[in-house]
């Protein structure tokens, strides 16, 4: 969660000019301003450079090259798990590219088109440029902002007790979700998230009034009680595994939000001049609130946001339900991108247990998940497992990064679809 002094800025897109040294500033501001870093009273970039945001095709499919540092046999695991989802998919179904749609027949076709040609790296660029559409997705500032996740292990108990005072609660039966484009091509694609109350639908209650014991949780089951920090990061990574005394362990996953907006609690930090900007990571995070105990809980209720989860035997799930691969899933706005199809990242990441050291990354992925502070183009999550090094990867992640759309042409697959729809 941390941008390196050596890795401020993104490369410009083919054929997009680097501009000035004041336009990559820019670029650095809005990286910054998106995660509330910094809060300027106003930014002004109009007198720069600024592509149109959006899915961008590019035109040098194969001289990029297509360097993939992953292993093969976790391309080819989370291939098939976005398979499997797209096999669970009514047959109407459309997942849009722009102006392109696909069925889940096509979509499976492509991604065993594409399994079946990294096998064949030597060639693989050539084979995209002849087979595949690759897009860009380009956010307003110009430069991609990659973060990580990991599935945490936590200290559990199925009683309550002074150091493991929170509950990890179950999705409340009276937490309704209203999607609003259901009751009107005229209204916007948003979901509202609240509870019925005499007939009117209310906000749901937010953080502090769930802490706090004022919220009536109808239907509300408690799976384990943890430290309340804990709890805060596990609400954050969206899955992770509970161990309790004996060593027996509950893995949880996400099951649903309170609807209230997320808010970056390293933000708040910053902004209370607690963590200089360049500092934040979620280790120096958990530091801060244990050297300040007393200011903990109301740290804590700056993000309103709450997360409930359920008892999952395999994962961690994914927004597509499938257990996601370390190294391989990717999280972006689900809004924006087709679920479980193909994508790209070239990044500069944490190099584990080293203070400011980066390494290069670049690998293919499977858009397998989302999250709540996961919004716009150019914005990529990397889930990494399990364990200490996923871990650090993933608390000092925050850097620049280029993320690609890949699908095949139609003409391709005419000749490789091997299932109906």
């Amino acid at each position: 969660m941390r941008t390196t002094a050596t890795n401020n800025f993104v490369a410009p897109a083919p054929g997009r000019p680097a501009g000035s040294s004041l336009n990559r500033r820019c670029n650095n501001w809005l990286l910054m301003a998106a995660w509330g870093f910094i809060l300027p009273a106003a930014i002004s970039c109009s007198a720069f450079v600024s592509p149109t945001p959006g899915l961008h095709p590019i035109a040098d499919i194969s001289a990029r090259g297509w360097i993939d540092d992953g292993s093969a046999d976790s391309l080819e695991r989370a291939i098939d798990r976005s398979i499997g989802y797209y096999q669970g998919l009514p047959r109407a179904t459309r997942l849009r590219y722009g102006d392109l749609a696909y069925s889940p027949s096509e979509m499976i076709a492509s991604l065993e088109l594409f399994g079946a040609m990294a096998r064949q790296p030597q060639s693989l660029g050539q084979n995209l440029a002849r087979h595949f559409h690759v897009f860009e997705s380009v956010p307003p500032s110009g430069g991609g902002l990659v973060t990580g996740y990991y599935e945490p292990v936590l200290a559990g108990s199925h009683n309550p007790g002074p150091e493991l005072s929170e509950p990890v609660l179950t999705r409340p039966k009276d937490l309704v979700e209203v999607h609003l484009s259901r009751f009107g091509g005229e209204l916007p694609a948003r979901r509202l998230v609240g509870r019925l109350k005499g007939g009117e639908l209310l906000p749901y209650y937010n953080r502090r009034e769930i802490q706090q014991g004022g919220a009536r949780l109808e239907g509300s089951e408690t799976l384990a009680y943890v430290s309340e920090v804990d709890l805060f990061f596990l609400q954050i990574q969206g899955s992770g595994r509970i161990r309790f005394p004996g060593g027996r362990e509950l893995r949880v996953s996400y099951d649903g939000t309170n609807g209230h907006p997320y808010r970056s609690l390293g933000a708040e930090l910053v902004r209370r001049g607690a963590i200089s900007d360049d500092e934040v990571s979620m280790q120096s995070i958990r530091a801060y609130l244990h050297a300040n105990p007393r200011l903990t809980r109301e740290l804590l209720f700056t993000n309103p946001s709450y997360i409930f989860f359920k008892p999952v035997e395999e994962g961690p799930l994914g927004n597509i339900q499938v257990p996601l691969t370390p190294g391989r899933s990717l999280a972006l706005d689900h809004r924006l991108f087709p679920k479980g199809g193909l994508a790209y990242l070239e990044a500069d990441i944490p190099v584990a247990g080293e203070s400011g050291q980066t390494r290069t990354l670049r690998r293919f992925f499977l858009v397998q998940d989302t999250g709540g502070a996961i919004n716009g183009h150019g914005r990529a999550d990397i889930f990494w497992g399990i364990g200490r090094e996923a871990e650090w990867i993933a608390g000092h992640l925050k850097h620049p990064g280029r993320l690609f759309l890949l699908v095949a042409k139609k003409e391709a697959l005419q000749t490789t679809i091997s299932r109906g729809g």
